[in-house]
């Protein structure tokens, strides 16, 4: 299993899973009187939606030090959902989804500190949302 990425960066270290949504299917839905059912022209497809849920983890040297590097990365991948940023999706599975945006990122609960070996691990679950505007 792959740790997926957008733009090439790690959307997080472990624990990775995703949800990828069919394509929205686009229709004109029209009723007549007096007859029944329903008229309905479809006019193609839309975007989809991912969803993106894992754990983000940094190290340090002190508790401190961990969290603050934890914070940088969370900012970093925040930074890259402006709504302008269109790139290719990697998921789990390695597949690669062309023209997306990066919705959301963000960290769902609090930060955990744990020891690791040589110093300190901070860690966050966190979710990512992306839209594929052209599957």
């Amino acid at each position: 299993m792959s740790i997926p990425t957008f733009n090439g960066i790690a959307l997080c270290s472990a624990a990775a899973a995703e949800t990828i949504h069919s394509p929205e299917v686009r229709l004109g839905i029209e009723t007549m009187p007096g007859v029944d059912g329903e008229f309905v022209q479809t006019h193609g497809h839309g975007g989809r939606d991912i969803e993106v849920r894992g754990v983000l983890h940094a190290t340090g040297d002190t508790p401190a030090e961990a969290h603050q590097n934890l914070k940088a990365l969370m900012l970093a991948r925040g930074d890259l959902a402006d709504g302008a940023t269109v790139a290719d999706y990697t998921g789990t599975d390695a597949a690669e989804y062309a023209n997306c945006v990066l919705a959301s990122y963000q960290a769902e609960g609090h930060v955990r500190l744990a020891g690791s070996s040589g110093g300190y691990k901070a860690l966050v679950t966190v979710t990512a949302k992306i839209r594929q505007l052209v599957p």
